[in-house]
């Protein structure tokens, strides 16, 4: 089941009583989430949804809640999730889980959530063979058109289903790293700040038609983004600073920032661009685009510095995420970290002093 799918079930009340929510896709993490809190009454959510943390040898005692029947009526929901993935839990657990998958109770929908969960250990392969598996992918172009229309509609605006069609495919990468041809899926976050800046722009607006897309930066020729990504590969600190600042003070959602870094990286490590898809970045010619500057960082990082960069994007996306920090200065730490090739530890990356050098700012 793909993402879209679920969020299509829960909007008909149609949730089945387990689901295994599997990815790394933290914004298609997120949306599921929503989608399971808009399902329910405002009034009764505090009575019906309940988000855990896994606890190991604690589930039997937690899976117990999802015997009981609503306070106010209707469904109820249990989130359980684990920064681990689930490594810790043990014979106990694995049991519990087996019996309550063997009769889930009635009442309940209970759905387990996993980035990238070891596929051989016993409690996910049980979970992936008795709960609904929601592959956390983004979603292909007729999907992520839908999921504009939605969006849009919450928000009191109308779109034709061709235009919405056409802006999912302004935001399409690439699922395939060796191939330009292979099939497309659509970046949801990208695309959701985009039409968010829209809607900021066109205040009151009730339609939106064809004109309106020139405000999108899809639809436009500069790529800003892109601009810090070649900084990036370029290794040239100064620039990517500058045209970091310049990113925040147009508000561009940080979280984007973040997974665009990472997702230079991670191409330059399997050897293939990402953006290869028809629309966005992917212009022939065009020196911002990811699949002009992957090269450059192939050339000018050695492996272990490619992945030490991930290790870093990891450690900036959580502590934005947690907001331990301000934004801006995680994200500087991060750029400057990335181009001088200094490897630190968690907890300087998220807390601790960041070590700027002057010339470099």
């Amino acid at each position: 089941m793909r993402p879209t799918e679920f969020i299509a079930a829960l909007r008909k009340g149609q949730a089945g009583p387990a689901y295994f929510l599997r990815g790394p896709d933290r914004f298609l993490q997120e949306e599921c989430r929503k989608a399971v809190v808009n399902s329910i009454p405002g009034d009764a959510r505090q009575w019906c949804l309940t988000e855990l943390e896994f606890a190991a040898g604690q589930l039997s005692h937690t899976l117990d809640g999802a015997e009981q029947m609503p306070m106010l009526g209707g469904h109820n929901f249990l989130m359980i999730s684990d920064t681990e993935d689930f490594k810790g839990a043990g014979d106990d657990d694995v049991e519990a889980l087996r019996v309550y998958l063997e009769r889930p109770s009635p009442f309940s929908t209970v759905i387990f959530l996993a980035a990238e969960p070891d596929r051989r250990r016993r409690f996910i392969q049980l979970l992936e063979k008795k709960a609904q598996l929601v592959e956390l992918r983004a979603p292909d172009r007729s999907e992520a058109a839908d999921w504009v229309r939605h969006f849009l509609h919450d928000a009191g605006v109308e779109i034709s289903g061709d235009l919405a069609e056409e802006i999912a495919g302004k935001f399409e990468i690439s699922s395939d790293s060796r191939s330009s041809s292979g099939p497309s899926a659509v970046n949801l976050l990208w695309m959701r700040t985009e039409l968010e800046k829209l809607l900021t722009a066109r205040p009151g607006i009730k339609r939106l038609e064809p004109a309106d897309l020139e405000v999108m930066v899809a639809f436009r020729e500069e790529r800003e983004i892109g601009k810090l990504l070649r900084a990036i590969g370029e290794r040239d600190c100064t620039a990517a600073l500058t045209t970091l600042r310049e990113l925040l003070a147009s508000k561009v959602a940080e979280t984007l920032i973040v997974w665009c870094i990472g997702d230079l990286f991670r191409q330059a490590l399997r050897g293939a661009p990402s953006f290869a898809g028809r629309g966005g970045w992917s212009r022939g010619g065009n020196p911002f685009a990811t699949s002009e500057i992957t090269p450059l960082a192939q050339k000018n990082y050695v492996r272990g510095e490619l992945m030490q960069a991930l290790r870093a994007v990891r450690r900036t996306d959580l502590g934005i995420k947690s907001s331990w920090k301000d934004s801006r200065i995680l994200l500087e730490f991060l750029i400057w970290q990335i181009v001088v090739g200094k490897e630190t530890s968690a907890e300087a990356a998220l807390g601790g002093e960041v070590p700027f050098p002057r010339a470099e700012i």
